[in-house]
């Protein structure tokens, strides 16, 4: 069952979508490996938490060192996991002022040079495949509202009842304008945990709202870093984030992402 709420875009806003109510899934909680895991070892299987939780990281392990040797790994009725780069604008192969040639390296060009490193950055592409794709997934998927929207809903029909009809917007002072319009939803964070060597962190928010962060568990602030893209941990970390949106700012979202230790210390590692 996936819980929708309504995100009301600013009124300030300068795009055509200003003021208009979207539905968004309300998160219910981020599953890691070992959560998985856990829920796989409960399905009458003969094999334990800790057997599965070793076969998943290491599966995990083997699909990146594949995507990485330049393979497309396809994980029926999941995705198709490849890697894409995004590439640097090259006006030629070879610069004979700076003596310097097209490289099939990762970098960043300096201001006014002609050529070089031909990478900005690699990243990972996922396309749903199966059961993942859009038409399966709207075939099976099951909506309903989370009680805060019931409530925002029950609000409007019971105001413009009250008010003969008209909208409730119009009147400046409804209970629904107030509850869209005050209340911030907090960002939804997501990532890998354990992870091995490095995982990325993403987090979203309702349309409209800029998110600001911190990496070292304290709380985040309007001054804190402004999320633009996801995160990459290399050690243990906690994320916390807030959305902000017409100048209000959500409950703290907080997620520790552990760095696991050596291999050979893995639940299922090892045999």
């Amino acid at each position: 069952m996936l819980e929708l709420y309504l995100s009301k875009v600013t009124e300030t806003s300068e795009s055509e979508q200003a003021g208009k109510l979207y539905a968004r899934v309300s998160y219910k909680q981020t599953l890691d490996v070992q959560a998985m895991a856990r829920h796989m070892a409960e399905h009458n299987t003969m094999f334990s938490e800790g057997s599965i939780t070793g076969i998943l990281i290491d599966f995990v392990k083997c699909v990146r060192e594949q995507v990485l040797n330049g393979n497309t790994v396809k994980i029926d009725n999941l995705a198709i996991f490849k890697a894409t780069v995004e590439a640097n604008a090259l006006e030629t192969l070879y610069d004979a002022d700076a003596d310097k040639v097209a490289s099939a390296s990762i970098g960043v060009l300096a201001e006014g040079a002609k050529t070089g490193a031909a990478v900005k950055a690699v990243k990972l592409l996922a396309q749903s495949t199966g059961e993942f794709t859009r038409d399966e997934l709207k075939k099976d998927a099951k909506l309903a509202w989370t009680d805060k929207a019931k409530a925002e809903i029950a609000a409007a029909k019971d105001g413009s009842q009250e008010s003969g009809g008209s909208s409730q917007q119009s009147g400046g002072g409804g209970s629904q304008n107030g509850s869209n319009s005050q209340t911030v939803m907090a960002p939804q964070i997501t990532g890998t945990t354990p992870f091995a060597e490095s995982t990325q962190v993403s987090i979203q928010a309702e349309q409209g709202a800029e998110i600001r962060y911190t990496t070292d568990g304290s709380t985040p602030t309007a001054e804190s870093t402004l999320y633009s893209e996801p995160i990459t941990l290399s050690d243990t970390a906690t994320v916390k984030a807030i959305a902000i949106l017409g100048g209000q700012s959500s409950e703290v979202a907080s997620e520790t992402f552990t760095k696991s230790d050596d291999d050979d210390e893995r639940p299922g590692a090892g045999g």
